[in-house]
């Protein structure tokens, strides 16, 4: 019986893919591969002949020789004094930090899922973080206590991108307790660079996952994914079928499709969106075709593959 509920416990855990964040997200700057991209991007032949034929523009509007040279040089040394003003500060890891922590709350309040896979909670005292806030400093004690609280921690690196453009590169490492880990990453413009990442993060998280269980009224259904993927697409609802015989499943019933898609993406369903699905014994579910009812042969629909997914 022990065995059982422990099972069980961890079956819940694995299909819900809940995750519990430590809130500080810690930072390492990684090379400038905007300068690296300046030095590095093109042949030494190619950076002398772009200086001789600016210098030649000078000297045709009036410079000197020397003047030109004095001119080149200058405007270089400013450009280098502008990019060391514009890092030199600190405070990109907070807005980073801070920016996907209110992307993904973003995203949770526009499609409010009945329940939120991604937590970012603060193992410490309450007390303790105000306290941090208070002195100008990021809340960032956590020993291994704390850490037995939360699910694992979060870090990131970033560097500014190659294309010179304002735009920095992200990666975000989530590490479990367990020692796995999952990666995003991202380029753009520092104020919005987060949202991608956050997009990823909720889809990873909150999308049904394969195997997972969902209740039918008295009943439990085990969604099990196809064969070579968590929804598969087929040329005929027959080999739809058959690929799901072969790993001791079946495909769903009109019934079972439309609920899970009412349940949507994010509640641990699937949802149909406009494509025919495979059905059992050769027909198909056309979302689209709904008069006088949406079960069809294949012949009545355009479409040539027809999407599935298999269910105990």
């Amino acid at each position: 019986m022990k065995f059982f509920i422990t099972a069980l416990l961890a079956l819940v855990s694995f299909n819900s893919f809940a995750i519990n964040l430590w809130p500080t997200i810690p930072f390492v700057k990684g090379a400038d591969l905007c300068q690296y991209q300046d030095a590095y991007g093109r042949s030494r032949s190619e950076m002398a002949q772009e200086m001789v034929s600016q210098a030649e523009r000078l000297i045709k509007s009036g410079a000197s020789g020397k003047e030109a040279m004095d001119l080149l040089v200058t405007i270089d040394a400013l450009i280098d004094k502008n990019r060391r003003l514009a890092v030199q500060g600190y405070g990109l890891d907070v807005t980073l930090e801070a920016t996907l922590k209110s992307y993904v709350d973003a995203l949770y309040q526009q499609y409010r899922p009945r329940s939120k896979n991604i937590s970012f909670t603060h193992a410490m005292p309450v007390v303790d973080v105000v306290r941090a806030v208070r002195n100008g400093q990021r809340p960032g004690y956590l020993d291994q206590n704390l850490l037995s609280k939360l699910d694992g921690f979060a870090w990131g690196t970033y560097a500014y991108a190659p294309n010179c453009r304002g735009e920095i590169l992200v990666t975000i490492h989530i590490v479990n307790n367990d020692g796995s880990t999952l990666n995003f990453h991202a380029q753009g413009k520092p104020q919005y660079v987060m949202s991608t990442i956050a997009a990823r993060m909720f889809e990873q998280f909150q999308r049904a996952q394969f195997p997972s269980r969902v209740r039918m009224g008295s009943r439990t259904l085990e969604l099990v994914g196809a064969p070579g993927a968590p929804v598969d697409r087929a040329p005929s609802p027959m080999l739809a079928e058959q690929a799901c015989e072969m790993i001791d499943a079946r495909l769903p019933t009109r019934t079972e499709y439309e609920y899970l898609s009412m349940l949507g993406d994010w509640n641990g369903g699937i949802g149909l969106g406009h494509k025919p699905w495979a059905l059992a014994d050769g027909f198909i579910l056309a979302p689209t075709l709904r008069n006088p009812s949406p079960v069809r042969r294949p012949s009545d629909v355009n479409d040539r593959e027809f999407k599935y997914y298999c269910v105990r």
